[in-house]
């Protein structure tokens, strides 16, 4: 069963209404539009195995990032998380690949895979 942020979509539907104008109708219509796109989708699973990553009190920090990418007719998103450790120069990228925002295809990276259930470390969730 999955998951939405009724919050979310509920705030993102007034967003729209108060925003744009428009009915509140068509507005919740494209706010669940939004949160069952698969890119939102793969940024919540993204920020959840980094929420999972940081509930260790270990010393080390997961910070989610993301990056727009926009050139020669293409535009991906991609997905990263940072890891850093306290009192320490530690500083990993974990790529999970981006997000083809034209063709609305993920491509995973050779290591992260986002439709999977992985944590940052690699293991079965």
């Amino acid at each position: 069963m999955k998951k939405y942020n009724l919050s979310q979509i509920m705030k993102k539907a007034w967003s729209l209404v108060k925003g744009l104008g428009m009915t509140m109708s068509s507005a919740l219509k494209e706010a669940w539009r939004e949160a069952k796109s698969l890119k939102a989708q793969l940024i919540v699973k993204l920020e959840a195995i980094a929420a999972e990553a940081n509930s260790h009190d270990n010393g080390y920090h997961y910070n989610v990032y993301m990056k727009d990418w926009a050139n020669y007719g293409k535009s991906r998103t991609y997905f990263s998380i940072y890891e850093t450790r306290d009192n320490s120069r530690h500083n990993k990228k974990i790529s999970y690949g981006y997000f083809d925002n034209q063709g609305e295809k993920y491509v995973p990276e050779k290591y992260g895979d986002l439709t999977k259930n992985f944590t940052v470390s690699g293991a079965a969730m």
